[in-house]
């Protein structure tokens, strides 16, 4: 447990990042309130008292303060962007120390090549601690909020994990930040849609990492479904008005038949533009075609 002295310290930082925080995106500043801020951080960041917690908790206030200060700052301010150079310096800190002393040790990696039937298009980090799942971000009206994820590492930049919710799986991170085409992230999403059960138990430590991916392969084996009909889609994103991406995308699905997937075309259509609309940003489902399973790419084929 960590030293009741850093842990009072590492809470008062805490709460008064926060109140700064707010200080600086409204440009009501007080001077000189930066260096206490500094020395307070500077008196309990050491790695061998910080309890497992607050190291958390100091880690995603500082991630929402950052955030807090990307959308709302005024960034021609010389006190706005000395405070994000504090800001930068605190998280470069904390980064360090969560990555090392929490994210490997309460998180059980999924290779692709664990379970190849999966088809994930990289290694995925499912929590085995309770809170360790929560993943700060700001709403459209800028509160902070948390959404229970997984985390994956992205092929181009693999510093840093990013986010799929649990619930409604969805990317937390903007779009552009991730690598991943949007049929890779559809495997990722159906990925939990299929095992949402298995990972939180695992998240709850009632099932251990072990016993985590036997049940991901036991259920992957004897779920195998034949592919029905295929879906094939493209989008336009409505801030930039151009239709991207500039190829097709597919979908298989097993949970009706092609001549039903015709007859409910306008419905499958309809829930696909509902599941756009939940995103953060402003999604056109532009065309969609039902195939039969044989048409289209091969099952193999990655775009």
């Amino acid at each position: 447990m960590m030293n009741t002295e850093y842990e009072s310290k590492a809470k008062a930082f805490i709460q008064t990042l926060s109140f700064v925080t707010e200080k600086y995106i409204s440009n009501n500043i007080v001077e000189n309130e930066l260096n206490p801020l500094k020395d307070l951080f500077d008196s309990f960041a050491i790695i061998e008292e910080f309890d497992d917690i607050i190291i958390i908790d100091c880690y995603n206030e500082i991630k929402i303060s950052l955030m807090k200060w990307e959308r709302f700052a005024d960034k021609t301010s010389s006190q706005a962007n000395e405070f994000k150079q504090l800001l930068d310096h605190f998280y470069s800190v904390m980064k360090e120390i969560y990555f090392y002393e929490i994210f490997g040790f309460f998180s059980t990696s999924i290779w692709p090549s664990d379970i190849p039937e999966l088809n994930l298009p990289c290694r995925l980090f499912c929590g085995c601690a309770e809170g360790w799942e929560k993943e700060p971000y700001l709403t459209a009206d800028g509160k902070a909020e948390y959404a229970k994820v997984i985390r994956f590492q992205d092929p181009q930049n693999k510093e840093v994990p990013l986010c799929i919710t649990i619930d409604n799986p969805r990317l937390l991170e903007e779009r552009s930040e991730c690598s991943l085409s949007d049929e890779q992230l559809e495997t990722i999403k159906n990925f939990i849609r299929l095992n949402k059960e298995i990972i939180v138990f695992h998240n709850m430590v009632l099932i251990d990492s072990s016993s985590f991916l036997s049940a991901l392969q036991i259920k992957t084996s004897s779920t195998k479904k034949e592919i029905k009909y295929r879906i094939v889609y493209s989008y336009r994103e409505g801030d930039r008005n151009v239709l991207l991406p500039q190829k097709k995308y597919y979908i298989d699905m097993d949970d009706m038949s092609y001549e039903e997937a015709v007859k409910d075309f306008n419905q499958i259509k309809k829930e696909m533009q509902e599941s756009y609309n939940k995103d953060c940003k402003d999604y056109e489902l532009t065309s969609l075609e039902i195939l039969h399973p044989d048409e289209g790419r091969s099952c193999n084929t990655v775009y």
